[in-house]
């Protein structure tokens, strides 16, 4: 299995046992099938779902111990697991197309906890970070600080000065050298997009969807089509 079927396999996996309803077994024997991402994010959903039913009798201190032996964790770890699920699970609420990029292991460089401290922050600002880790070789660190400086320089309603050095390019700057920046952006994006998509119509009863979601529905494809078509249309005039 290529990495491009592993990241769409991990997706629709994900989403076929995000609530929980997997054994630890099953699992277990699709370790080579799904990204880590999905295996950390279904662990923490068997996880939650094991403490919501669990017994009077069993701590929760002893429900992780038990769990976390069934996948290699130690009982301390299996709150971050849990904290990492519902960070996904924020992000499938509110920006479902970073959700299921994150699961299929599309982001690259960022860490479980880098996606817990994401699911905090505004969603244009995670918006931004994601596009400069796919634009930038900067390090995740710097990136998620600098970003940081923004947001606060943003509530105090002034703009950040700098006391030395040239000030760093925003990913909403147009770098002059790279012309490609911003085609690359909708490149890296587009897939999560389709993947939405195709969730969305795998786990809906149309039968039971009302005439005006359907007619809405419709109205946003045929914009998203017609849109498509005419970038199509600039771009081949202009290259070929």
């Amino acid at each position: 299995m290529d990495n491009l079927d592993k990241g769409e396999n991990s997706i629709k996996f994900a989403m076929l046992y995000r609530d929980g309803q997997i054994t630890a077994d099953e699992l277990n024997r699709h370790n080579d099938d799904i990204t880590k991402e999905c295996r950390k994010y279904l662990i923490g959903k068997i996880c939650e779902r094991e403490k919501a039913n669990r017994v009077a009798e069993e701590t929760v201190d002893a429900l992780y111990e038990r769990i976390g032996f069934e996948f290699g964790y130690s009982s301390r770890s299996m709150q971050h697991v849990i904290s990492y699920a519902r960070a996904v699970d924020h992000f499938y609420k509110t920006a479902p197309d970073i959700a299921l990029s994150v699961l299929g292991g599309k982001i690259q460089r960022l860490s479980s906890e880098n996606i817990i401290i994401l699911s905090k922050m505004e969603l244009i600002d995670v918006r931004i970070i994601i596009e400069r880790l796919a634009s930038e070789k900067t390090s995740v660190e710097t990136i998620l600080k600098e970003q940081k400086e923004q947001m606060q320089m943003k509530k105090r309603g002034r703009p950040k000065q700098k006391s030395h050095g040239l000030p760093r390019k925003s990913v909403k700057d147009t770098p002059p050298d790279d012309p490609d920046s911003q085609i690359m952006a909708l490149v890296y994006t587009i897939p999560s997009w389709i993947s939405a998509v195709e969730n969305n119509f795998m786990n809906t009863n149309f039968d039971r969807v009302s005439l005006s979601a359907h007619r809405r529905l419709i109205n946003e494809l045929n914009e998203l089509k017609e849109t498509a078509a005419a970038m199509i249309l600039i771009l081949r005039d202009e290259k070929y």
